[in-house]
C-alpha cells in the first residue's frame, strides 16, 4: 500500500511515496506543473486553453514515461538473463 503526500508550499511542490517508486502519472504531474504555469489573474479564455494544453501535455508525458519504464525494465531483465540470473529476471519481468 502506498502513502502519498503532496503539498504545495509556495512555489515548491513536495511529493512522497512509500514502499514503491513514483509512477508515470505522478512524475508527469510534477513535470507538467513546471512546464506550464497559468497565472491567477489571467483571462478565463486563456486559462481554459492553457488547462486543456496542460492536460494534453500530461497525457503525452504519462504515455512516454510508461514506455521508458517498460524499456528500462526490459533492459534489466535482458542483462540479468545474460548473467545467468533467470530467477531475478523473471521477478523483475513480473513487476
Amino acid at each position: 500500500m502506498s502513502n502519498e503526500i503532496s503539498a504545495l508550499l509556495g512555489g515548491i511542490k513536495v511529493h512522497t511515496v512509500s514502499g514503491r517508486g513514483s509512477n508515470a502519472e505522478e512524475i508527469a504531474d510534477l513535470a507538467v506543473d513546471k512546464i506550464i504555469y497559468v497565472g491567477h489573474g489571467s483571462d478565463p479564455v486563456i486559462v481554459g486553453q492553457a488547462m486543456a494544453f496542460k492536460e494534453r501535455i500530461r497525457a503525452v508525458l504519462v504515455h512516454y514515461l510508461d514506455v521508458a519504464q517498460k524499456a528500462e525494465r526490459n533492459t534489466i531483465c535482458i542483462k540479468l538473463h545474460q548473467q545467468g540470473h533467470e530467477d531475478l529476471s523473471n521477478i523483475v519481468r513480473k513487476i
